[in-house]
């Protein structure tokens, strides 16, 4: 009797251990820089799927998250030429002219590709990412079914809090444009960008809760950047349960 009110117990505490992962998620950088890549997308630019393509890679890599943040925006600017992509922003659009503005890019194109904060091109070859900072400072979050609680060891008053909800897994059956006929196969998907003014204490937000019907699970991009430039100073990421979204 002894032994099987021991089993019972270890059972009960498995169970409630269980129950209270589900309750929260942590992650956190290390002190190194992460490289964060944003691709620069729309379904109807006909030579982006190779590039969402290379993207797609990083969800079975065992660098995501550890060392590589990846993040798809679709831009609008491809809209008005037969289909419109139901995840442009124009405010995605804006993020890549900013990055043209502050002189990270020379021009704006897609597919284009920024590896914190500097244009990148080695997609293509195969090359590897640039060196990132040996000391960027550690940003760390937890979140729960209704909020999100962001930590950086290097917070000033000079930093912004930006927060992505990305969709994955996301499948789109294209019926006009240059990409007529295929199915996109897409990942990393921004569903939304959040912005966050300093504060000394870290950051205590909502979740975003802006769900896909044809997203299978989410993820969380975290980053912080400068107040006058958007290049990503440290990023981290990490995937939240789906019902947390969709609920």
């Amino acid at each position: 009797m002894k032994n099987m009110l021991n089993v019972s117990l270890c059972t009960l505490l498995m169970l409630i251990s269980s129950v209270y992962a589900e309750e929260s998620v942590e992650y956190s950088s290390g002190e190194k820089q992460t490289t964060m890549v944003e691709l620069f997308t729309s379904q109807g630019c006909s030579s982006c799927p190779p590039a969402e393509h290379w993207l797609n890679t990083f969800e079975k890599n065992n660098k995501l998250w550890k060392e590589v943040v990846p993040i798809a925006f679709h831009v609008d600017y491809w809209d008005r030429l037969g289909w419109p992509d139901p995840y442009a922003n124009h405010a995605y659009s804006s993020r890549q002219y900013r990055h043209q503005q502050q002189g990270h890019v020379r021009s704006v194109y897609t597919p284009g590709i920024i590896v914190n904060g500097k244009e990148w091109r080695g997609w293509i070859s195969g090359k590897d990412f640039l060196k990132g900072e040996d000391d960027a400072g550690i940003l760390s979050f937890t979140a729960n079914p209704q909020t999100v609680t962001v930590k950086y060891s290097k917070v000033s008053k000079d930093h912004v809090l930006n927060v992505a909800l990305l969709g994955i897994g996301i499948k789109t059956d294209v019926q006009r444009g240059k990409n007529k006929g295929r199915v996109l196969n897409q990942e990393f998907v921004a569903l939304s960008h959040h912005m966050y003014g300093a504060s000394q204490d870290g950051w205590k937000i909502d979740l975003p809760k802006e769900a896909s019907e044809y997203a299978e699970r989410y993820a969380l991009a975290i980053w912080v950047s400068g107040m006058d430039d958007i290049s990503p100073i440290q990023a981290t990421g990490y995937w939240i349960p789906s019902e947390w979204i969709d609920s």
